[in-house]
């Protein structure tokens, strides 16, 4: 199963056009859809995939080989869902660490030093509020699913700027340059009513309202309210997986359903028990001579004749090494296509250092991608979080803000030490020498914690108990102080 033209994520120049001249209109909104409706099928599809429903995963759905077989095994060999959990646990497995700069440049750009305390609060209650971590994690899945992820952003009830992950096949991005940069976008989806009629609803956005229109489908909507969604620009962003907009898993789909097909047939010759037959020859036998023979696991032949018959077993000739060997084949070419790490392969698990990192080079040159489209994303996230924040007197500069991406990769802490402490030796700042350290999130943390601990070092004779002896000397030292001052 492979994309057709058809079923790429198309793009909407000439509807943009139409749409800065004279607004968006029914008929409009309903050929943008139209024109999303073949990728958005696939893409559902996809997700289906992913989740085994029986409609969506090919072996599932396949036929006996004749009409009077009785044996059909459909065995799912789950490869799309490694390949999706395995770059989104490599990629998003650690949290990205969101941070506003402090220095000369921040304080300049933000107005000053009490500014930027602000600026870097609204940053962290943001992400906090709205578990970014989690955010990140499920638009990284769905990129992964099927090409590219959307990402809304709203004003909850306490007026606070949240935001949600939204499936790619609801998405439209309208854009001249790319869809984590929207100028327009519409959001469609399909609900059930309280009496459990279908109710389509789609979500018209643009830099300052949004336009709400429902109907039982998608030739019968109406407009039914138009408001302001309170941002400066439209909060409804795409995020590609990479620039063609294909999933991770896309270009093997043809191997695993291969895949699931050879092992079917392996299980159905091993159900059927038909690696051999029990022949009779020159005998007359009936069925009911048949059960009993299985029954007690023997045949008696009454003697007769001048010329006795026989029986024996034909056993198949299968030639199992073939079979092996190409799935064995198919497995490899499907971790390699995907640029999966295979964990079971045995010198994927003695691998250690650069040698584990090469094993790991198409998984990394996968996710980098994926990181670039993120960055780009983000860079409009911030664009768009500002101009909320500025409304409530916070000014907060985009470009400061900055991002860290950590992968989940195998820790080797003691080669890792080793590394810090040949770049200090070698002269490097320690913030810099630290940031090596795979642990480590936040580096100026470390460093304070490591200026605090100094700090805080106690006086070695700070609260220590004094002896008697000295005792009485200080209080006699006293009393003659005392009596010196009455004279």
């Amino acid at each position: 199963m492979s994309r057709t033209k058809m079923e790429l994520l198309p793009e909407f120049s000439a509807e943009l056009e139409e749409i800065r001249k004279s607004d968006i209109t029914k008929d409009l909104l309903q050929k943008i859809i139209a024109k999303h409706k073949a990728n958005a099928v696939y893409n559902r599809n996809l997700y289906e995939r992913y989740m085994t429903l029986k409609e969506s995963v090919p072996v599932f759905g396949r036929q006996p080989r004749y009409e009077d077989d009785d044996i059909n095994n459909k065995i799912n060999n789950d490869f799309f869902g490694e390949i999706v959990d395995f770059k989104t646990g490599y990629f998003a497995g650690k949290p990205i660490a969101y941070s506003y700069s402090k220095g000369k440049e921040a304080e300049e750009t933000t107005g000053g030093e009490n500014a930027v305390e602000l600026a870097a609060k609204a940053v962290t209650d943001f992400t906090t509020r709205n578990n970014m971590y989690g955010i990140d994690m499920e638009t990284t899945k769905f990129a992964s699913i099927y090409g590219y992820s959307g990402r809304l952003f709203y004003i909850d009830t306490d007026g606070n700027e949240r935001v949600m992950p939204v499936h790619g096949y609801e998405t439209i991005v309208l854009s001249n340059t790319n869809i984590s940069e929207p100028e327009f976008a519409v959001r469609y989806y399909e609900t059930k009513g309280i009496n459990g009629g279908t109710v389509w609803t789609a979500n018209f956005y643009d830099s300052k309202n949004i336009h709400i229109w429902q109907g039982t489908s998608l030739y019968d909507l109406a407009e039914t309210e138009v408001k302001p969604h309170l941002f400066d620009y439209c909060p409804l962003q795409g995020i590609l997986n990479n620039s063609e907009a294909l999933g991770d898993a896309e270009k093997v789909l043809a191997l695993i359903d291969d895949y699931d097909k050879g092992l079917s047939d392996n299980s159905n010759e091993i159900e059927a028990f038909v690696h051999s037959y029990l022949i009779f020859e020159g005998l007359k036998i009936d069925d009911d001579t048949i059960r009993k023979g299985q029954k007690n696991g023997a045949f008696v032949f009454p003697a007769g004749g001048t010329q006795q018959g026989r029986a024996y077993f034909l056993t198949k000739n299968i030639n199992d090494a073939f079979t092996e060997h190409h799935l064995t084949r198919l497995e490899n070419n499907i971790y390699r296509f995907s640029k999966t790490p295979n964990l079971n392969d045995e010198s994927f698990g003695s691998a250690s250092g650069i040698s584990l990192k090469f094993k790991l080079h198409g998984l990394e040159t996968k996710c980098g991608m994926y990181q670039a489209q993120m960055m780009n994303a983000a860079q409009y996230m911030w664009k768009l979080l500002s101009s909320a924040w500025a409304k409530k007197g916070i000014k907060v500069d985009p470009l400061q803000i900055t991002m860290d991406f950590k992968r989940n990769f195998p820790q080797d802490l003691a080669s890792e030490a080793q590394i810090v402490q040949a770049l200090i030796a070698a002269g490097l700042p320690k913030i810099v020498a630290y940031s090596q350290l795979s642990f480590v999130d936040d580096v100026e943390y470390i460093m304070q914690l490591i200026e605090d601990e100094k700090n805080e070092v106690p006086s070695l004779t700070k609260d220590l108990p004094e002896d008697e002896d000295t005792e009485v000397e200080r209080q006699e030292s006293t009393k003659e102080t005392e009596q010196d001052n009455k004279i």
